[in-house]
């Protein structure tokens, strides 16, 4: 019997890597961005440039086809290169992560814009519990050291927005 558990989580952690590392197109960039130390309980965010991801999730958002686990954003600040979220959601009993993503266009055409889509991953966490917490979104590590970064106006949406409406616009720093 203790063979079989064995096996079974062998397998099951198995697994787990090699779709881990499938998952992921070889024209991601991926950085995590998070703030907190080994002792804090906040959620991991991974920031990844992707169009093809960015586009398909739009694609089915706007269809009103699930891409995100739910949750709200209370408001959100910019401070210097960093973008703090405060965002709500059910949970408790298991953690959470969250993705931005950027499809990598910078829209020149005054006013300067960026679109990030902010994807949540409850991990089936069934628990009732209202969280609020507020993550990171370095735009240094997601945009680069360039003029665009802090001259352009982030338009944020998140995975359970159907509309074209932003669900939250960060001004430029300038």
């Amino acid at each position: 019997m203790k063979n079989k558990i064995h096996f079974y989580l062998y397998l099951t952690i198995v697994s787990f890597v090699l779709y881990s590392c499938s998952a992921l197109d070889e024209n991601d960039n991926l950085t995590y961005s998070n703030n907190f130390d080994e002792l804090s309980f906040a959620s991991p965010v991974l920031l990844r440039i992707n169009s093809e991801v960015f586009n398909t999730l739009t694609t089915s958002r706007l269809s009103n086809i699930e891409t995100s686990d739910l949750f709200e954003i209370n408001k959100a600040n910019r401070i210097d290169d960093i973008i703090e979220v405060s965002i709500s959601y059910s949970g408790g009993c298991k953690q959470h992560s969250f993705e931005v993503i950027w499809d990598g266009i910078v829209y020149t055409d005054p006013p300067c814009f960026m679109n990030l889509l902010i994807i949540h991953n409850a991990n089936n966490d069934n628990c009732e519990a209202l969280i609020t917490e507020t993550i990171s979104i370095n735009l240094k590590d997601l945009i680069g050291e360039n003029n665009y970064k802090d001259n352009c106006t982030y338009n944020i949406f998140i995975g359970n927005n159907s509309t074209n409406t932003a669900d939250i616009i960060i001004e430029s720093s300038n």
